[in-house]
């Protein structure tokens, strides 16, 4: 039996060069997510990696209290995009931490997610075939969850390439408005499914509808109210 109150989540976070035009709301939203996710009940652990044509874990497995912010100094946009190892080598690095700890240590839920704002265009170690084989494998036979994020490009399309669902990929915009409305999804969905797991309910896998797509692209969720006329 999992720790059934436990909600493991990692991030893939793209730092290529092209992430400069965002660094600084990359760096606000992140930080705005993880405050979000101390306020709320159950337990968390933490892993960030960056990665551009070099691969880096910041930390691994830190409880969420413990997550230092993101700083101009922690998070330097840089180089190219190597994508697939990327995740690959994250998928590789959790799957074998899990596997070590005592079934009863080992998290509810695991939930990986993937940020970038451009395609692949350095991998060497992983192709597109076996990171779906991978992704198909953690999925279904272990219940990870993976969410695609992705600016730039059809999100849709891409994560589907890689075995993930239409309902877990969604495209943001490039911008301010893009990123705080992506996280403030991510906040909202998460939120919700820890607060779930923590009341003993069981929860369907976090799916984007199109409400979180609009807030994803920085575009307004409602319709403007009409004014009314005066006779």
């Amino acid at each position: 039996m999992t720790h059934t109150d436990l909600t493991d989540i990692t991030l893939v976070l793209d730092r290529s060069g092209s992430m400069e035009s965002v660094k600084e709301s990359t760096i606000t939203a992140f930080n705005e997510f993880v405050s979000s996710q101390i306020e709320v009940e159950g337990q968390a652990t933490m892993s960030l990696v960056q990665f551009d044509n070099e691969y880096d874990v910041l930390y691994e497995a830190i409880p969420i209290e413990q997550v230092s912010e993101l700083t101009a100094e922690t998070f330097v946009p840089r180089g190219s995009t190597a994508l697939l190892d990327a995740m690959g080598q994250t998928i590789v690095r959790t799957g074998q931490r899990l596997a070590a700890m005592p079934e009863a240590e080992r998290p509810g839920t695991v939930l990986f997610v993937t940020l970038t704002d451009g395609a692949e265009n350095s991998s060497s170690e992983y192709n597109l075939h076996r990171i779906n084989e991978m992704i198909t494998e953690q999925r279904e036979k272990y219940s990870w969850q993976f969410l695609f994020l992705a600016a730039n490009q059809d999100a849709i399309a891409t994560a589907s390439q890689f075995g993930i669902g239409a309902g877990q990929a969604m495209t943001f915009g490039a911008s301010e408005q893009g990123l705080a409305g992506t996280m403030s999804v991510m906040k909202q969905k998460v939120t919700s499914m820890r607060e779930s797991r923590a009341a003993g309910r069981d929860m369907a896998p976090i799916s984007f509808d199109e409400t979180d797509r609009k807030k994803a692209m920085g575009e307004p969720t409602e319709k403007p109210k009409r004014k009314s006329r005066r006779k």
